[in-house]
């Protein structure tokens, strides 16, 4: 049976651990047995009030990542790492790009299980969170949002094992990787032709000015 969880999210652009108020996003999320979670938060200083959608992987008291999504037109994707210390799960935050992710400071994560403080809300609120995630992916979630989870949730159990053996310090024996490729191999050359299609695209819209005409795009 999935878990729900009060999950709160601060972050510090300066690269410091000291956090407030200010730079803050809250929600719950609904953690699977394998360390699958989906949810939804809200940033409550940004002047964009609706949901956003928050998934990823997360094992109690050890580790957990965390993908941040809005549409793309109002904000970038972000990805959150945390391992467990005394306060939250302290680690860096990565705004995610066409090509890779790049640093944007530290975070802390906080989480709370909800059966241990509100037991007797908890199914009321599970229900309540399955139709606001529902929501999300078929009225808010664009085109970028859904290609990437759609990718993401391709790779489910390559990711929930990897983190979890990352955290470890455990590797792949090469029969595992032989077995997992056969889901991640796929998934990867979907992305490879997704970016190259989004690259040219982009180059479409560029002044024709930009390129002399003896010059060839590098497609």
């Amino acid at each position: 049976m999935a878990k729900l969880i009060d999950i709160k999210g601060f972050w510090n652009m300066d690269y410091g651990f000291d956090f407030n108020d200010k730079n803050i996003w809250e929600g719950q999320i609904l953690l699977q047995d394998d360390g699958w979670f989906e949810g939804v938060v809200v940033d409550k200083p940004s002047s964009y009030k609706e949901d956003r959608f928050v998934f990823g992987v997360y094992y109690p008291r050890k580790v957990i990542d965390l993908y941040k999504f809005t549409p793309i037109n109002m904000s970038a994707p972000f990805i959150f790492h945390g391992e467990k210390q005394v306060n939250g799960y302290d680690g860096q935050f990565n705004v995610i790009g066409l090509f890779s992710t790049m640093p944007c400071g530290n975070s802390r994560i906080v989480t709370k299980e909800v059966d241990l403080i509100r037991p007797q809300r908890i199914e009321k609120e599970i229900q309540k969170l399955e139709t606001k995630i529902q929501r999300y992916k078929n009225t808010i979630m664009d085109e970028t949002g859904k290609e990437f989870y759609e990718n993401t949730i391709a790779m489910r159990k390559t990711m929930v094992e990897s983190v979890l053996r990352n955290y470890e310090g455990r590797g792949f024996t090469q029969k595992e990787i032989d077995v997992l490729s056969g889901e991640f191999i796929p998934v990867n050359d979907r992305v490879m032709q997704s970016t190259e299609d989004e690259v040219k695209r982009l180059v479409k819209k560029m002044p024709d000015t930009i390129f002399d005409d003896d010059d060839d795009l590098p497609f």
